[in-house]
Parts: structure tokens; C-alpha cells; sequence
């Protein structure tokens, strides 16, 4: 299950970015193996003598269009040759990083200016449209578009993210909650599409509105037809491919989008066709907010990169300095393969390590477009054939414990043991040792990503006279269940709706290692214990434990009636880092969290982690170490706010600053605002109470295939086509195979 944000968090994010030459190369192969493009990166800030830029666009005339933010609030426009052709200074109040351009070169800006009350507070948020003519060089305001006179957290879903124009003077407007609002060419507004939220808009040639919705269960890009607003092509994409956000060229008649960090381009289906960079391998880029591509594919961003806003230009053309080739090759290379690097931790980590150490080269492969099984058995083969990378990166779908057996990972404690700098208390030692297999350590964690946390609604507890213990196995789930409506005039329900898979994972893959005895080679499904859990898995899937319509993803992005919570007695919810006690605690005003409960036969509670290890085949050991030993160190847990707030650190100090900086010192910087919109406080309790629920964890995910065979296996059960002993014989036949294989 992928981390998802609570909206709070994610229109908080939004609403700071809206509202408010050094040359490096890179070589990238596309989706087509046979195009390859070299890149070089020029930072274009110190050129127009500005700190903060952040919203760009192309005329038709391919030249760039940039906003500088600050006291020189302006619009410059760029040639070609990266000299400043024309400069629009603004005279209004109001933000005017929101613009988009026609095929006149005019210009078009929603601006949207609040108001403050004496204490400083947002009573109100005013929109205007603004138009530039690019013949008289002149701003008009056109149109008073309205005011937010809310400005609750909610109220942020109206702020405006991106505009753009169509050939008939029509506006879409699209918002931080996902509405599109259209204007016509006199600036009223004419429709609001709100049927689907979207993440992202553009109009191509033909005045289609190409818009991405990404949600928990869909990630797609729609082609609408603006005439009579009807969807006429929609793509699905998997996770790796979907662009977060997308630029289309009128001129070129090309799409492109940001994709896992790559600028990517798509074909008129929305298919991928072509990679022609990875921004991350360039320099330290901590957010991307705007991008676009010019008739020459070269790439235009702006980016919050080391503290500023910077407007960074990717080109073709032949670099003006070249790296001396002989000093290339006199350095050690160690290699580091993934298929995705999430928010570039792996890449910043790799080209920091180089500048501390000039001697060596730390290189990181990318494979974005093989999925989990093409990429394993890439690596496989490249294990068997003492090959493969340096370092492995884990992140638990990988046959690791093979790996081990088979003597393809180095064992980290007699490195550990031979180097005197490194102090293992320093560092979260349960969840390193959490990893140990027989005793030994072969993999290290450099954060661990995920985990649930059993959120009790403690005032219908209290109603009903019910006590919940903090070691609970399913079983007392439904016995719960049972207790919870004896006398109740209405339904009462454990848990919001869970997905089949999610429920499965917990119930039965939670106790798999007591079903399989890996070291012996046996299976135990045609057993009493696995009968009794598929009965006791079909129970709580159909006897009303669970809210038949209320997910528990939907309470988690607050689309949700307070009615239903009031008769759900556990949230599960989904943890990140120490600063989601707020959200989470939020649902029923307190965090009064337990373990979800463990497996019946083997106490297994089961978390995310990410991990690196040592490839036993691997010439420079204990180089690999020391990159390792990098990763998890205080700077590199901390070296953005993408990767401090992301997940929960290895390092301890990286652990105490994330439970200091983002939860105590933002709840004291913004107590007036919380105590105003009625927020939930975290308290030191609250600390105590999820430290316990971590030191519970005791089981990183390590995935094994035979899991996908039992799910599948189990689905005539669920359909009444067999019973649960045909099932556990069936099952038993096939692991026996397995094992034997």
C-alpha cells in the first residue's frame, strides 16, 4: 500500500508554493533504447539576477516566459540564447505566479490577494483575472472573480494551481482540491467540473483539456472534449509511469510529464515513447514546480533546490567545460542499481559521497521501466552469475532470504566488527535487528516507511462499556464485533471498509511463517489453524465487523460523514512519520493508539523499511560499507524535507529533529491557526504511545511468491465454490511443490 498524504498536509504544501551558471552533464536512455540524449544543467538565476523564480511558460514564439517572485515582482521574457528579450513589471497586489498564454503571446494571470484581520489572520482571499497585451505591453484587470470568505483548511481546496487558455479565449482554471472552473472569453465563470478531481491540466492543439486524476485506486489521463465536456480517450498507467505533472507543446504537438523525477514524453495515447532526463542525477532538486519543453526539446524547470527557487535550464548543446577524462577513469566505481529512487535519496547520496571522496565514483543505475518481477529476475541472473551491483537496495519485495542462503549477501556484522567509527546505538538498533536472519545481519534499514497504528474511538468505547487490550490477536477483532452490538439498537462496526488484499495481509500472511517452515522445507496449510483463519478471514469480510461503505482511505483523506465515525470503534491508521500523529489523531480527537494485532501463531507484526545490502560478489567491500554507512548518517536522513518528512529515520538524531522540528516547534509556530480551525495537538503521551506501538513492530515485509498463489488459491472459498478444507489441501499440494522446486 503506497503512503498517502492527508489532503491537509498535501493543500498546506500547495498553498506555500501558489501563494507565495554551474554546469553539470547527464546521459539518459528514453523508452526507445536506441535514442539517447546527453544533457547538460544551467541554473538560470544568477542571469536575471533573481533568488526566487517560480512559474514559467513558452509563447509561441518558443521563448520562455518566467515569473520572479520577491521585491522585484516581474515577468521576464527569454530568448533562445538565454538573454532577456522583454521585462513586465507588475502593478497589482496579489500573487501573479498563475498565468498562461496565448496563441497571441498575451498573457493572462489569476491573481488571488488576501486580507488580514488585526491579528494577522485570513479572513479573506479575493481573486481577480488580469490580462497583458502583448501589443501595448499593458496589464488590464478584467474581472473580480470572486472571494473566499472560509479560509478553513477546506476553503484551500479553491485556491487556483495552474490556468490555461484554449484557442476561443476560454479559461480552465484548476484547483488545489481538483475542481476545474471554465471562464469565457469575457472572464465569467461557465462551468465547474467537479465530477472528477484532477492533479493536473493542459489544453493541446485541438482545444482538448488533458487533465491526470491519480487517487488510491486509479491513475489516469483523461482527453476531454471542451465543446460538451465528454471524456473521449482515457490511459491507465502503472505506478512508474503515471506523470505527476504534464506540458504540452502546441507547436510540436508533444505531451510531456514529470514522472518519478524523469521528464518524459508521451505519444498522442498517452504512451510512453521516450526518457529524456532524470533532473535528480543533476543536482540537489527538492521539488519540482513548474516545467516546460521547447521545440528543441530542451528542458525549462523551476525547483525549490538548496533553499531557493531556482529556474534551471537543461540543453543539449556541447558543455563549455568538460570533466578531465583521466581523472574519470583513475576513480573507483562502486554501483548502486533501482528501479525507482524515491525522491532522488540514492542519487544526492551518491553525488555527495563523490565530493567527499574526489577517488571515487558512486554510480546509480536507474531501470524505471521494468516492474518488481523483470527487474528481480534481471538481478537474479546477474547474482547467479557472480555479477549484479555493488550495493542492494531493498524494499522487500525481493527474494532476499534466497539471497542469503545461497551466500550473495556480505554479513554486515563482522564488517560492523572491524570498523571502530562506527557506534551501532546510534541508530535505531530494535529495527536493525529486527532484519537479522539466524542471528546475523545482512541488511541495513535506512528508514522504515510504513507501518498501522489502531486508533480506538475511546468515547464509543466508553458508551458501550467495552475495554480493548493492546495485544490483540483477529480472533479478538470479531469477538469484539459481537460484544459491541449485543444491545445495540444500531449497527456498530470494528473498522472501516478494508480491501480484500490488505485484510488478507494481515490475517493470514501475518502467521505465513508458521504455515511454512522455510529452513525444513514443510508446509502446514492442511492444518486446523489455517482452516480456522480462512473462516475466521470470511467472517469478518461478511458479518459486518467492517463498514460495509466507508473506507478506510477515505477517512484518511477526510471525505467522510462524522456520522459513520461515530459508530466505527478502531481507525486503522496508516503511519509515516511521527508528525502523522496529527492527522491520525485528529479522527477521533485523540491518539489513543495501539499494535494492530499480531499474528495468532507466529506474533508477527509486519512494517515497511527500506534497506541497502553489501553484493558478496562485489571487488570494493568495504567501500560499499562506507557508502552505507553515509546513507543512515544524520545529514543525509535530513538533507530535504521530502526525505525528513517521508518517513521515520534509522538515525537517531535524524529521529529526535523529525519529533522536534516537524511535530513540537510547527504546532508551537502555528498554535493560533490550530487552536482557530480546531486541529489536534500532539502531546508528549502521544510520543510514548506510538514509541510503544514501534518497538511492537517486529517483522520488516519481505514478500515471498507464494503469497500471490494463496490469494489467488482462496478465491473459490471467498465464492462458496469450495470449502475451506478442499481449500487447505489444495494449497498444501501446491506448497509442497513449491518447497520442493
Amino acid at each position: 500500500m503506497k503512503p498517502q498524504k492527508v489532503i491537509i498536509i498535501l493543500l498546506a504544501l500547495l498553498l506555500i508554493v501558489t501563494l507565495y551558471g554551474c554546469t553539470t552533464e547527464n546521459k539518459t536512455a528514453g523508452v526507445n533504447k536506441n535514442t539517447e540524449a546527453t544533457y547538460r544543467e544551467i541554473i538560470l538565476n544568477d542571469v536575471l539576477e533573481a533568488e526566487h523564480i517560480t512559474n514559467i511558460g513558452l509563447n509561441k514564439n518558443n521563448e520562455l516566459v518566467a515569473y520572479i517572485a520577491g521585491d522585484s515582482r516581474k515577468y521576464v521574457v527569454l530568448d533562445e540564447n538565454i538573454e532577456v528579450k522583454k521585462e513586465i513589471n507588475i502593478g497589482f497586489d496579489g500573487r501573479a505566479n498563475i498565468f498562461t498564454i496565448d496563441s497571441n503571446n498575451n498573457m493572462y494571470i489569476l491573481s488571488e490577494m488576501s486580507e488580514t484581520n488585526e491579528k494577522k489572520d485570513i479572513v479573506k482571499i479575493i481573486k481577480k483575472l488580469f490580462s497583458y497585451d502583448n501589443e501595448s505591453s499593458s496589464i488590464t484587470e478584467n474581472n473580480a472573480i470572486g472571494e473566499l470568505t472560509d479560509t478553513t483548511a477546506r476553503s484551500t481546496e479553491e485556491i487556483t494551481k495552474k490556468i490555461r487558455i484554449d484557442s476561443k479565449g476560454n479559461i480552465y482554471a484548476l484547483k488545489l482540491g481538483g475542481k476545474i472552473e471554465v471562464f469565457d472569453s469575457k472572464f465569467n465563470s461557465k462551468k465547474i467540473l467537479d465530477s472528477t478531481l484532477y492533479t493536473d491540466i493542459d489544453i493541446d492543439e485541438e482545444d482538448n483539456l488533458l487533465a491526470i486524476r491519480k487517487n488510491i485506486e486509479e491513475r489516469v489521463l483523461d482527453k476531454i472534449n471542451t465543446s460538451n465536456y465528454k471524456i473521449i480517450l482515457s490511459k491507465e498507467y502503472d505506478y512508474n509511469e503515471l506523470p505527476r505533472s504534464i506540458y504540452y507543446n502546441k507547436n510540436t504537438k508533444s505531451l510531456y510529464g514529470i514522472s518519478t523525477g524523469w521528464i518524459v514524453k508521451y505519444d498522442s495515447k498517452g504512451n510512453m515513447t521516450n526518457r529524456l532526463l532524470n533532473t535528480g542525477e543533476l543536482s540537489d532538486i527538492e521539488f519540482i514546480f513548474d516545467f516546460v519543453v521547447d521545440d528543441s526539446e530542451e528542458v525549462y524547470i523551476t525547483a525549490d533546490a538548496g533553499g531557493s527557487y531556482k529556474l534551471i535550464k537543461y540543453t543539449t548543446s556541447a558543455p563549455e567545460i568538460k570533466e578531465d577524462e583521466e581523472a574519470k577513469e583513475e576513480r573507483t566505481e562502486v554501483v548502486v542499481e533501482v528501479t525507482q529512487d524515491y525522491g532522488n535519496q540514492l542519487t544526492r547520496a551518491a553525488r555527495k559521497f563523490g565530493e567527499l571522496n574526489p577517488d571515487v565514483k558512486v554510480t546509480v543505475n536507474l531501470y524505471p521501466d521494468l516492474d518488481g518481477a523483470q527487474y528481480n529476475d534481471k538481478l537474479n541472473a546477474e547474482l547467479i552469475a557472480g555479477k549484479g551491483p555493488d550495493i542492494l537496495y531493498f524494499r522487500g519485495w525481493e527474494p532476499i532470504r534466497t539471497y542469503i542462503e545461497k551466500g550473495m549477501l556480505v554479513n554486515l556484522d563482522e564488517i560492523m566488527e572491524k570498523d571502530s567509527e562506527f557506534n551501532i546505538e546510534e541508530y535505531n538498533t530494535h529495527m536493525i535487528d529486527n532484519l537479522r536472519y539466524k542471528e546475523k545481519l545482512y541488511t541495513m534499514p535506512i528508514d522504515y516507511y510504513m507501518f498501522y497504528s489502531f486508533v480506538l474511538n475511546q468515547k464509543l468505547l466508553d458508551e458501550k462499556g467495552v475495554t480493548v487490550g493492546e495485544d490483540l490477536i483477529w480472533k479478538d477483532i470479531y469477538a469484539l464485533s459481537k460484544k459491541l452490538n449485543e444491545n445495540s439498537t444500531e449497527q456498530i462496526y470494528v473498522l472501516p471498509k478494508i480491501d480484500d488484499y490488505m485484510l488478507f495481509d494481515w490475517i493470514v500472511l501475518s502467521d505465513l511463517d508458521y504455515y511454512i517452515d522455510w529452513d525444513k522445507k514443510e508446509a502446514r496449510f492442511d492444518s486446523e489453524e489455517f482452516i480456522e483463519t480462512l473462516e475466521l478471514f470470511k467472517a469478518i469480510k461478511e458479518d459486518n465487523v467492517m463498514h460495509p461503505d466507508l473506507q478506510w482511505i477515505d477517512i484518511a483523506n477526510d471525505k467522510h460523514n462524522n456520522e459513520d465515525l461515530k459508530n466505527i470503534a478502531i481507525y486503522t491508521g496508516q503511519t509515516h512519520a511521527y508528525h502523522y500523529i496529527n492527522s491520525i489523531g485528529a479522527v477521533f480527537n485523540g491518539f489513543n493508539a495501539i499494535p494492530v494485532p499480531k499474528g495468532e501463531y507466529t506474533g508477527n507484526r509486519e512494517y515497511g523499511s527500506s534497506f541497502l545490502a553489501i553484493n558478496a560478489n562485489s571487488k570494493h567491500q568495504e567501500l560499499v560499507w562506507e557508502f552505507i554507512k553515509f546513507m543512515i548518517t544524520e545529514e543525509m536522513q535530513t538533507i530535504d524535507s521530502y526525505i525528513f518528512q517521508k518517513s521515520f529515520r534509522i538515525n537517531n538524531n535524524a529521529s529526535k529533529r523529525q519529533l522536534d522540528e516537524l511535530v513540537f516547534k510547527e504546532q508551537e509556530k502555528n498554535k493560533a491557526y490550530m487552536e482557530k480551525q480546531g486541529l489536534f495537538f500532539v502531546t508528549e503521551e502521544d510520543v510514548e504511545r506510538l514509541n510503544k506501538i514501534i518497538g511492537n513492530l517486529n517483522k520488516p515485509s519481505v514478500s515471498d511468491p507464494f503469497e500471490g498463489i494463496i490469494y489467488e488459491e482462496i478465491q473459490p472459498f471467498f465464492n462458496g465454490e469450495k470449502t475451506a478444507e478442499e481449500l487447505a489441501k489444495q494449497l498444501q499440494n501446491k506448497a509442497d511443490i513449491y518447497l520442493h522446486e
